[in-house]
């Protein structure tokens, strides 16, 4: 699905290729060079790019004649965004007719990007193409891994330095990490409060509990319709950058949750509820039970001085398996921790349109569905399916959920091993970038812990070897990561104490509840 900015703009009038087999056969057969545009649905820059320099009459021109345009989403094509990103949304790589990145920027006003076409263009024709990075980066993640697993072992003093670090990144007066722009990070909240749990160390939950008040209290939460920013500039949670994501308000979500349990302040279940009220009112598709990917805020300037400026909102209507995934298990959780039924019956519909329309009958899961499933084999989206899978078996007691949970788990064991050690972020390598399958930190650790959880659920410890696989790809490395590690950090400690036993050790409930069991 190729999308333009809603504002004004000509963008449309450039003849876009989605990535893909054709686009670049049609620049090899034509001798063009490829134009990536890397966007983000809430991107403003972005959408300056389609409203000022794709619809400039002389860059139309342009890139009609002399260059094969594509263009992608981060959030549809993750796969291409963690290959060609270049610190930031938009992207624009300049490419070879065989995918060789010749160079790369930014957003870029209209005359400065009219600049940079020519100098590729001649350099293109004069074959004056340099090397680019990406290929190196790649080739050495492949590597990074491949080096770690050799000691394949997790220590509880890895676990303990990783929590360490994340704490000296912790803002004492304000919550949240880093003293500058504040994302929202709920991995690492979660990692801390399973730090607490193993430990005991009230520094860990004292700071999770100051991180969700000082939101609570800032502008980055949305007092008037519920939900939370993605980030905000400045350490205090009070200037946000206007979007908000599923995946985020979910794994929010999930912390207040936590949270609520071990500290029993019900202003965190309360907090859960309205972020809840929030994706019901808006991120909803309630004929299907499906969730929308996210909603963002376009300014309307006024032109009355004494006026404030009004915003309307836009909806990427895209359902994301991942973070669908990541709702279904928040909401299953609220319902049990809250006892909310109705929460539960709308997760286990929305796990049913998952299941029904974004599984790939050869195996595994497709990445997002916008009329039709497209991208198969992200390795995030099996495991956080898998995860919210074990989840409503754990609800309901029903073994078809456990079944199609083992079924992924198969499917990643099966086709995205790499032998070196890890998990493959791809099921089937591509062109281009894409010929490079990646292992990532960032997904391995998630799908740790969902090996684990199986492992737990079924009793088979083969799965529990499975974990140690994702996990010993990154024991070497795994510090350089930073906060980037907190969902590895949190299965490693999973994995260290599930080695007296085979259920988890804190967290969701994966097996069948009973009557008298928390």
């Amino acid at each position: 699905m190729i999308r333009f900015s809603p504002n004004s703009n000509r963008s449309h009038l450039i003849h876009w290729f989605e990535w893909s087999e054709e686009a670049f056969s049609a620049a090899q057969q034509q001798d063009k060079p490829v134009m990536l545009f890397l966007s983000a649905f809430w991107c403003r820059y972005c959408q300056r790019m389609d409203e000022e320099a794709f619809s400039e009459t002389e860059n139309i021109a342009l890139l009609r004649a002399y260059f094969i345009s594509i263009r992608a989403e981060n959030a549809q094509r993750p796969d291409i965004d963690v290959r060609y990103n270049q610190n930031g949304w938009p992207t624009i790589v300049f490419m070879t007719p065989r995918g060789e990145p010749i160079a790369a920027a930014n957003y870029l006003p209209s005359d400065h990007f009219q600049e940079l076409l020519f100098q590729v263009y001649f350099g293109h024709q004069q074959r004056q193409q340099t090397a680019g990075s990406v290929n190196t980066t790649a080739s050495h993640t492949v590597e990074s891994a491949s080096s770690a697993v050799v000691r394949a072992q997790v220590s509880e003093s890895d676990v303990a330095a990783l929590a360490k670090s994340i704490m000296e990144l912790a803002d004492r007066v304000h919550g949240g990490y880093g003293n500058g722009q504040k994302f929202i990070q709920t991995e690492a909240n979660d990692f801390l409060l399973s730090q607490y749990q193993a430990t005991g160390n009230a520094a860990y939950l004292n700071h999770v509990c100051l991180t969700l008040d000082k939101m609570k209290q800032g502008a980055i939460h949305d007092h008037a319709t519920g939900g939370y920013f993605r980030t905000s500039t400045g350490p205090d949670w009070d200037q946000p950058h206007r979007e908000k994501l599923l995946a985020e308000q979910a794994g929010l979500v999930l912390n207040c949750l936590r949270t609520y349990r071990i500290t029993q302040r019900r202003e965190y279940a309360a907090m859960a509820e309205d972020i809840i009220g929030y994706l019901n009112a808006k991120l909803s598709d309630d004929s299907t039970g499906a969730f929308y990917g996210c909603e963002d805020f376009l300014r309307v300037e006024s032109t009355d001085r004494a006026s404030r400026d009004e915003f309307f909102t836009i909806i990427d209507q895209c359902v994301y398996t991942d973070a669908n995934a990541l709702a279904i298990t928040a909401y299953l959780e609220a319902s049990a921790v809250l006892g909310r039924s109705e929460y539960q019956a709308r997760a286990l519909k929305a796990m049913e349109f998952l299941w029904d329309r974004c599984r790939n009958p050869q195996g595994g899961m497709f990445h997002f569905f916008d009329g039709a499933p497209k991208l198969s084999g992200w390795l995030s989206d099996q495991a956080f399916a898998g995860t919210a899978l074990l989840q409503a078996y754990g609800a309901t007691g029903e073994r078809k959920y456990l079944e199609r949970a083992k079924e992924l788990a198969e499917f990643i064991v099966n086709r995205l091993k790499n032998p070196a050690g890890g998990y493959h972020d791809l099921a089937q390598p591509g062109f281009a970038h894409l010929s490079f399958q990646l292992t990532l930190i960032e997904q391995n650790g998630p799908l740790a812990s969902f090996l684990l959880a199986v492992a737990a659920a079924t009793g088979d410890a083969g799965y529990k070897d499975a974990a140690l696989w994702a996990l010993g790809a990154f024991t070497e490395t795994y510090q350089s990561y930073g906060i980037h590690a907190a969902a590895y950090g949190r299965a490693a400690g999973d994995y260290l104490a599930s080695r007296t036993s085979l259920r988890p050790s804190s967290g969701h409930a994966f097996l069948p509840q009973t009557r008298g069991e928390d």
